[in-house]
């Protein structure tokens, strides 16, 4: 079987991400530097220091809500950036979503129950 990595790349998925919101939901401003023609995210940061911020592969944002997605195709996580949008997205009602491979369910919800990461899991096979 021919390798998936070499298929799959982040803006392949996040353009099926922006798809699939797109056909849903029509009352999200889409933000994304990944994929040409939205704007991009602002640099989420830690209180009290500038320097160290990340910028969500996605994030959607309507009156009610904001959404942040974070595309992860290899088990190269970064876990500081998802404690800082867990944290980010918790303040704000809304949700921290991870899209990864179906092969890494089980390091995804290891890595989320042992960091205490309140995140919800999107996956594809």
């Amino acid at each position: 079987m021919e390798n998936k990595k070499n298929i799959i790349n982040k803006k392949i998925v996040v353009q099926a991400i922006i798809d699939k919101i797109e056909n849903e939901h029509d009352d999200f401003e889409i933000k994304t530097g990944i994929v040409e023609g939205y704007s991009k995210p602002e640099k989420i940061i830690r209180k009290g220091n500038q320097e160290r911020g990340y910028i969500p592969d996605v994030m959607l944002q309507s009156e009610q809500r904001t959404e942040l997605y974070e595309v992860e195709l290899d088990e190269d996580f970064e876990l500081d950036k998802w404690k800082l949008f867990s944290l980010y997205i918790s303040k704000l009602k809304g949700s921290f979503n991870i899209v990864a491979p179906e092969e890494l369910l089980p390091q995804l919800r290891d890595v989320l129950n042992t960091e205490e990461i309140k995140a919800k899991i999107i996956y594809f096979s």
